[in-house]
């Protein structure tokens, strides 16, 4: 049997539009081709279930360079295809439109045109202009075909001596072609795409004799229990390109929805290496793309993994999920599984380890927080997990926090910087009183979505709206005393007093000579204009007029009281505006033309304590 003709199609330029829309991703080649395969070996893996007259062989995928002959071939023992099948899935292909349609989706991707009108094969046509496709059926008596086309169009038929039920595709190259002389490449793309094909996928060329390039049996689909924690950490290092170990990692299978993968949590260095994480995603092992939004909770894409799907809805041939209502349900139930599996996992360590959740948090801190950000599912269980370490080294929740301290039971103390409020972590320390440190760039917005979910706790920085902590009054008595140390007070600074109020009390605790107290609102709003770029950082005057501070003095205090007693105006002044400049320091708002006379008025001091010694 001999045929020849023309191929079935409307658009008369359909390997132009190929060439010039996909020519930049031509490793899509093997993807389409060798799919092809492993549907052929799937379908008839599938027939031998329900006829047993079918002989059995184990499916494999043959990719073959021959530089001498300038072929490559793909070869398969598959479903194979008889005259009437190559007539019907070859010959005639159902691309009306495909210029008005490509106009229409420009920005979808170069690759988008492929697959959506069944045209995956025609692929083959970007690297060669001549294609050849041997076949033989399953079925009995069925003559073998041999096809051939080149990218005018014209093609021809006839029957070939193959043997063997299965199909090969030969792409016929240019001299020129890169793959031929660098089969590395087509090494490197089979990989990409089938590292985890369950089909064994073989690869021979110069410098590959007979080559297994996939993994059918890869150690994160093993049962939990065989797996050797050593072998997972040398995987993840390899596959992943990390020098280190993944902290732990989360096995998952959802067998309703065909779903399967491992997540490793990283080691980013307690956040000091890069944050963002790379989940590969496959689709009946092949591979379609890195961190899918569809799918993949924006939390989730912080760490690194394999997801693995059965029921993927792709629209380009396998390398797009398609959009409409139905598969838009499957993406989400997807995007849901993924959630849970993760909120469960961690959840379940924080009940069950919480040792381990807690060594583990330096590294988990801007993931779980980000997650109680974006993902509801992931909220409603993981903001009550959330630790924080108190000023003495201790994770707690904030529930814990507020359970430990009856005494302010609905607001939460924190402290941003460590070494900006020592000072206030301190005098917190002396009187007995516990923090917890918000020093991460994410606690501030975590803190605010708290305070939504939780109207009735109220959180206070270290620095702000604590004067009532300690307990301050005065007796009526003490009135005159007050006024009279006020009045010294505001002489002493002069101009630099500004807008900050004044207040002098009685605190329990005499260590404390003087602090500076920060309105929380009136602060939080300073923050906010500075980090939107509405006040420079070093604009302190542009500060002070926001922010709505007070200067407490405490009566208690033995310096104090040298002030309210002393008749000596310059020793008052330096005192008081010492006190004053050391305690702006406690908060980083010295200004810098009062640097030197802070030098200057310190080294008097010492000079003093000197000359009385």
């Amino acid at each position: 049997m001999n045929r020849n003709g023309v191929l079935s199609i409307e658009s008369k330029n359909i390997f132009t539009i190929l060439k010039q829309w996909l020519y930049t991703k031509q490793d899509i080649v093997f993807r389409e081709l060798i799919s092809n395969a492993l549907d052929a070996i799937e379908k008839l893996t599938q027939l031998r279930n329900t006829d047993e007259s079918i002989a059995w062989a184990e499916g494999k995928v043959l990719v073959r360079l021959e530089p001498e002959s300038k072929k490559l071939i793909i070869s398969d023992n598959g479903i194979g295809m008889d005259i009437e099948e190559v007539d019907k899935y070859i010959n005639q292909i159902a691309f009306s439109g495909a210029t008005e349609f490509i106009n229409q989706h420009n920005q979808a991707g170069k690759d988008t045109i492929i697959g959506h009108f069944g045209v995956g094969f025609y692929s083959a046509f970007m690297l060669s202009d001549h294609v050849a496709i041997e076949t033989k059926s399953y079925k009995k008596n069925s003559t073998a075909v041999r096809w051939n086309c080149m990218s005018d169009m014209s093609f021809s038929m006839c029957d070939c001596d193959r043997t063997e039920v299965g199909t090969d595709v030969i792409l016929y190259l240019d001299e020129n072609n890169l793959y031929l002389k660098k089969p590395d490449l087509i090494y490197e793309s089979i990989k990409k795409y089938f590292i985890f094909s369950k089909t064994a996928i073989y690869f021979e060329a110069p410098g590959y004799d007979h080559v297994l390039v996939n993994n059918p049996y890869p150690l994160w689909r093993q049962p939990k229990e065989s797996i050797n924690p050593t072998d997972m950490n040398t995987f993840y290092r390899e596959f992943f390109d990390d020098v280190c170990d993944p902290l732990f990692w989360i096995q998952f299978e959802i067998i309703d929805i065909g779903v399967r993968g491992i997540l490793f949590f990283r080691d980013t260095k307690n956040g000091t290496e890069e944050i963002d994480g790379k989940i590969k995603v496959y689709n009946r092992g092949v591979y379609v793309g890195d961190n899918i939004r569809e799918i993949i909770p924006k939390f989730v894409n912080l760490q690194s993994g394999i997801i693995e799907c059965d029921y993927l809805p792709l629209v380009v041939s396998r390398s797009t999920i398609r959009e409409d209502k139905q598969n838009d349900d499957m993406c989400e139930l997807i995007y849901e599984c993924l959630s849970q599996e993760v909120t469960i996992a961690l959840n379940d360590m924080f009940q069950k380890r919480r040792e381990a959740y807690e060594a583990h948090w330096p590294n988990l801190n801007a993931f779980v927080k980000y997650g109680v950000l974006q993902d509801k599912i992931f909220a409603s269980v993981m903001m009550r997990k959330v630790v924080f370490k108190d000023i003495y080294g201790r994770y707690q929740t904030i529930q814990e926090y507020l359970d430990a301290d009856n005494s302010h039971s609905n607001t939460v103390y924190y402290a941003s910087d460590e070494i900006d409020q020592a000072h206030y972590i301190e005098i917190f320390k002396k009187c007995g009183l516990n923090a917890l440190l918000f020093d991460h760039v994410i606690d501030q917005p975590f803190m605010r979505r708290y305070e939504v979910v939780h109207p009735n706790i109220k959180f206070i920085r270290i620095d702000s709206n604590i004067k009532s902590l300690f307990d301050g009054c005065l007796e009526e008595n003490d009135k005159p005393k007050a006024d009279m140390l006020a009045e010294k007070i505001r002489k002493a600074l002069g101009d630099r007093l500004g807008t900050m109020e004044l207040k002098v009390t009685r605190l329990e605790h005499d260590s404390i000579s003087t602090l500076i107290i920060n309105d929380e609102i009136s602060r939080r709003m300073v923050d906010m204009l500075e980090i939107y770029g509405f006040i420079n950082p070093t604009d302190f005057s542009a500060k002070e007029k926001q922010a709505k501070r007070t200067f407490l003095v405490n009566m208690n205090n033995e310096i104090v009281r040298f002030i309210l007693e002393s008749a000596h105006e310059s020793v008052i002044n330096t005192i008081v505006n010492q006190l004053f400049d050391l305690s702006l320091m406690s908060q980083q708002s010295l200004r810098p033309e009062d640097v030197e006379q802070f030098i200057i008025r310190s080294e008097a001091i010492l000079a003093s304590y000197i000359h009385n010694q």
